[in-house]
């Protein structure tokens, strides 16, 4: 007779919270980029199509030196080289070997024109004679390294759908790919798409002023997602505690970029021309514009100065910082956000309540908490979503001027 009135009474408790719960999961879900597919008219971000044969070729518009530099890097003869891209046709980058005409082959670009002003390498560019063609299965990395710092929730659209307009702040911690790209899957993953615009510095940041005053490189990067482990390793109650992410996000593979890195001379117009768009086996699924971020640059790196290196983030079960030292470093990739269109959708009223309510009635409560059994809960029902990328699928990640990466899912 107790343990009945106990129940009835958590019954009666857990269903008058039930519009408490599922507007903290609303807001809490969607800061793993939980979000309901939401399509939204832009601009397209492919360039030229034109058809020869049976064979679609796809032409990117490349910035003129004058108003941008746009280097992409490859291999030959046992040293990397920086290529300045004039012309790319979908399959083939050409342009000036800017490593060969400075007698530099550092292994970023940026190294190879440290020395030179924005003006100084338009000018090398512009002499240089010979073209050199390099194909898209030859480029390395955009930018090599393996230390990032990414933003969760930094679009608006993804604000109004899910009511999380609060950015927050993780590591990245994985080796990057190249644009053509084959990613590896795992069985039981719950493999997920961000389209991403990735901004790198040539020297260290101490400053939000310092962006007055420096040059920014930008790429185009995907940021695969395995859903699967964010929510086993999450913090469900402190979601922007980043708790689960570096995991999630940091497994091989997970961020090719590329097929270059763009310089422009005036990067605060430069951004807010920049279209994302991603599409799976040929369907849009994400769009959005740059402009549209929660946090723009300036904040970006206004808030993450602000940390100053301290350990604010999971991994590998460690307290790990955002990245090391009081300054962000040089060439490591800051990963902006994604709009909104990836797989991953928060849980309905209708789950939240019903699942409420078995852990109520079958007793959960002796052997968990809400939270946590809710995740469990809804990880199951994911387990069926066939929308997850699976081998076999294809997936293009495109920013105007920045390219397209191309993943075949394996």
């Amino acid at each position: 007779m107790i343990i009945t009135r106990i129940l009835i009474g958590l019954a009666a408790g857990g269903l008058l919270t039930i519009v408490n719960t599922y507007t903290a999961y609303s807001g809490l879900l969607p800061a793993l980029h939980i979000l309901k597919t939401h399509r939204q008219p832009v601009n397209m971000v492919a360039d030229t199509v034109t058809q020869t044969g049976d064979t679609k070729k796809t032409v990117h518009l490349i910035k003129s030196p004058e108003e941008a530099l746009t280097l992409s890097r490859f291999q030959k003869d046992g040293q990397v080289h920086t290529l300045a891209v004039l012309a790319d046709d979908g399959q083939t980058v050409t342009g000036v070997d800017i490593s060969v005409e400075l007698n530099r082959y550092d292994l970023n670009a940026f190294q190879v024109i440290k020395s030179s002003s924005f003006d100084e390498v338009v000018k090398v560019i512009r002499a240089g004679k010979k073209k050199v063609a390099v194909k898209y299965t030859d480029l390395l990395p955009a930018v090599a390294g393996k230390e990032h710092l990414a933003i969760g929730i930094n679009y608006a659209e993804h604000g109004k759908e899910t009511g999380q307009v609060r950015p927050f702040m993780f590591p990245k911690l994985v080796d990057t790919d190249p644009a053509v790209h084959n990613l590896h899957y795992t069985q039981g993953w719950l493999l997920d798409h961000e389209v991403e615009l990735g901004i790198v510095f040539p020297s260290p940041v101490c400053s939000v002023t310092d962006l007055n005053h420096t040059m920014i490189g930008f790429l185009v990067v995907n940021d695969f997602t395995d859903r699967a482990t964010l929510m086993r390793k999450m913090d469900s109650q402190n979601v922007v505690g980043g708790r689960g992410f570096p995991d999630a996000k940091s497994k091989k593979g997970f961020l090719p970029t590329g097929p270059y890195m763009v310089i422009p001379r005036n990067w605060r117009t430069f951004v807010r021309e920049l279209n994302l768009q991603l599409t799976v086996n040929g369907k849009v699924r994400q769009q959005g514009n740059a402009k549209d971020m929660v946090w723009n640059i300036d904040k970006i790196i206004e808030r993450s100065l602000s940390v100053k290196g301290e350990k604010k983030s999971y991994y590998q079960d460690k307290m790990v910082p955002l990245f090391e030292g009081d300054c962000i470093p040089p060439n490591s990739i800051i990963i902006t956000g994604t709009p909104s269109g990836v797989v991953f959708n928060a849980p309905t009223k209708g789950f939240i309540f019903g699942t409420v309510t078995k852990y109520i009635f079958t007793g959960g409560f002796f052997s968990e908490k809400m939270h946590p059994y809710i995740l469990k809960q809804y990880l199951k029902k994911e387990m069926a979503n066939p929308r997850y990328l699976k081998p076999g699928d294809y997936i293009e990640s495109t920013i105007n001027y920045l390219g397209t990466i191309r993943t075949s899912v394996k």
